[in-house]
Order: structure tokens, then C-alpha cells, then sequence
């Protein structure tokens, strides 16, 4: 079994105002870590919140705060996420999903904002909902020391604690941070040029990674082993993300599904298997088809599900009887970012997606691979606008 694999799958555990909210396994350790941590230190008590303290706690009820208190935190994450799909929405991008991973969260959009001031308020919304949380948490405090309720100001306290740290984190200026994400869509409007924007807001990004991984390192070595390894993983995490920004922002046009796809061969919804496999399948070397009509998808052709079908019953079984009908997971607009459409195949079971315009018309077909197609594309182009002196 790939253990590495395995751990970087995802599920799907709700949908929200329709958009599906999944949770990386690796959530489930750190889950774990966290209700081990609070209770680990509420059974060692005393603690003091604000004017009140809190007695070392029994085993129990240790851990029962512990879990109350982390899935609070994570429903906090979880809000602020919300917070930048709902604005994203609100500037009419469509979003494909919010993913709980162990650093945290991300949104997924369809596609980029549309000027800096969407995306300006797209990337602060997750930091004042982190903000607002925060503040709401302390009142709540306030109100149970207020009551004399020690455990619950406890929770409260910490759940506040951790929304502004929260906030405030997002808040530094480096890619993909919020805080970079507000730089970018600053530097853009003062620039006029997304793709500078954007390269700049990763550097920063990098320049933070490589900050709080020494500061982990310093922490492992003196004081504090395990949030100093904890702020070493948070690093190299927004490290290898901050590099891949300022890579794909080098070379931007690497990232469009258009410059990827091929022409489209289409199956009507009513071709017979048998035709489709002694007069189609024999010219194309294809894995799977779109099934349209005038340029109307209706749905995926794949041979692995043709495979499953009995061939004497290929003479009476249509294109639209065995096909996957038309969903979200099948198909992708031609402007959309490759990683988005790799995403995409990588989850819908096929490994390939139709391509639509504007309009929803079939345009073209994209399958797996399709780097190396760019790749390849580029080689050629700068072959032949650069193109050797004679005799070298």
C-alpha cells in the first residue's frame, strides 16, 4: 500500500451554499495532535484566563476540552475559508472547493479575480471572518468568567487566541498568505501587470518561508522542540508553494487548458458500440471520447466503461447508454489554469476533460499528459523564432 499516497487523498464531508468541503487525511493526525496537546497541558492546570484560574483537570473531562476546543478551532478555519469562497462568489467566480489540509485551508477558484479590487476583497474576507471569530470568542469569555463557567472561559479564550493568531498570520505579506494575496492585488493595481504582481508577492513569499523555518530551527535548538518543528513544517510548506507562484508567474502562459487541448473528436449520442468500435475507436488513439451533438456535450465516452459491456451487446447499446453524463468533474472552460484542470482529471476516474467555451459549446478535448504537450509546443515555437545561425 503507497502510505504517501494514501495520505494525500481527500474526502468529502459536506457541501456549503453548494460547495463541496473536503478534508485531507493528514487532518485526522493533527486533529489528533491538537486534542492530545490541549489536554496533555489542562491535565498538568493551573492555568489562569483572565481573572479566573483553572485547576489541573481529571483525564476525562482534560480531554473532552481538548476535542471541543479543536473542532472549534478547525470550524473557525473552516469559516474563514467560507469567508473568501462567499466573496469570491459575491465577484461572480465560480468556486470549485474548500479543502481542510493540516496548516490550515485553502479556497479553490475556477479562475483568477477580474480586476485588483476583487481581488483585494476576496483575500482580506478570510482574516476579518478570522478577526470578527476572535473578537465574538473573548466575548464570550468575557461573559462565562462573568458566570464563573472556568472551563468554558478556558475554551473561549483559546479558541480566540487562536482566530486572531490566525488572522494575523494570514495577514503577512507573502504569496500564497492572504496578507501576499492583498500585496499582490496592491501591486497589480499600481502596475497595471497581474503577472509581476504576482511574482513579487511570491518572493515575499519565499523571503517569509525561509524566515519562520530558521525561527523553527532556533526554537527546536532552545526552547521550544515541538512548536519549533511544528513552525519548520508551516515553512517549508508555504515554501514549496511560494516557489510554484514565482515559477508559474515566470512563465504564465504554461497554465491555460487552450494551449493544451486538441481538436475534438466527437461521438453522437446515438452511434451503436459496434460502429463506434470497428469504425472510430480504430483511428483515434484515445482513451475516452466526448459525446456531443452539435457541439452540445452531453457526456464522457470511456473505454474503460465500454469494456464492461457484454460485446453482444454492442449492436443494440448506444454512445449515451454507458457514457458518464455531463458533470462538473468532466469538463473545463478553455481559459482555466492547468493545475486546475490536472486536479480535475486526476479525481473524475478518466483522466480526461472536454473543453467548452463561454457559450458551454464543445471546443476541444484535454487528457493526461498535457505538460508535456506545452512543453512541446514551446520547444518547437522557440525553435523557430530563435533559430540557429547556419553552421553551428
Amino acid at each position: 500500500m503507497n502510505l504517501s499516497g494514501f495520505f494525500r487523498r481527500q474526502i468529502l464531508v459536506a457541501r456549503v451554499y453548494g460547495i463541496p468541503v473536503r478534508i485531507d487525511y493528514r487532518w485526522f493526525a493533527v486533529f489528533g495532535l491538537s486534542v492530545w496537546l490541549i489536554g496533555h497541558s489542562l491535565q498538568l492546570g493551573p492555568h489562569r484566563f483572565s481573572t479566573m484560574v483553572l485547576p489541573a483537570l481529571d483525564l476525562m473531562t482534560a480531554w473532552s476540552v481538548g476535542v471541543i476546543t479543536t473542532l472549534l478551532l478547525f470550524f473557525s478555519v473552516f469559516g474563514h475559508e467560507l469567508s473568501h469562497a462567499l466573496m469570491g462568489r459575491a465577484e461572480g467566480i465560480e468556486i470549485e472547493e474548500i479543502v481542510l489540509h493540516p496548516f490550515g485551508g485553502f479556497t479553490r477558484l475556477k479562475r483568477e479575480a477580474d480586476n485588483p479590487r476583487a481581488e483585494f476583497r476576496i483575500a482580506i474576507a478570510g482574516p476579518a471572518a478570522s478577526f470578527i471569530f476572535g473578537v465574538l470568542s473573548f466575548m464570550a469569555a468575557y461573559a462565562a468568567s462573568a458566570n464563573r463557567f472556568t472551563i468554558a472561559v478556558a475554551v473561549f479564550a483559546l479558541v480566540g487566541s487562536g482566530n486572531i493568531l490566525l488572522a494575523v498570520f494570514n495577514l503577512f505579506p507573502g504569496y500564497p498568505l492572504d496578507g501576499g494575496r492583498v500585496l499582490r492585488a496592491l501591486l497589480w493595481r499600481s502596475s497595471g501587470n497581474i503577472v509581476v504582481a504576482t511574482r513579487i508577492a511570491g518572493f515575499c513569499g519565499i523571503l517569509i518561508a525561509g524566515a519562520l523555518i530558521i525561527f523553527g530551527i532556533y526554537m527546536s535548538f532552545t526552547f521550544a522542540r515541538l512548536t519549533g518543528l511544528w513552525t519548520v513544517m508551516v515553512g517549508l510548506f508555504l515554501l514549496d508553494a511560494a516557489i510554484r507562484v514565482v515559477r508559474h508567474a515566470s512563465n504564465p502562459r504554461q497554465g491555460i487548458v487552450a494551449d493544451a487541448m486538441s481538436a475534438t473528436v466527437a461521438v453522437e449520442p446515438d452511434v451503436l458500440m459496434s460502429h463506434f468500435v470497428d469504425q472510430i475507436l480504430p483511428m483515434y488513439r484515445q482513451t475516452s471520447f466526448p459525446v456531443a451533438k452539435d457541439r452540445r456535450l452531453h457526456g464522457i465516452l470511456a473505454l474503460v466503461d465500454l469494456k464492461k459491456l457484454p460485446r453482444e451487446r454492442w449492436r443494440t447499446t448506444h454512445a449515451r447508454d454507458i457514457m458518464r453524463p455531463i458533470s462538473q468533474m468532466l469538463f473545463v472552460e478553455q481559459n482555466a489554469a492547468l493545475d486546475y484542470a490536472d486536479e480535475l482529471m486526476r479525481r473524475n476516474g478518466i483522466g480526461a476533460l472536454a473543453v467548452v467555451d463561454g457559450a458551454g459549446q464543445l471546443i476541444g478535448f484535454l487528457q493526461q499528459g498535457v505538460r508535456k504537450r506545452v512543453r512541446k509546443k514551446r520547444t518547437q515555437k522557440q525553435k523557430v523564432e530563435n533559430p540557429k545561425p547556419l553552421g553551428l
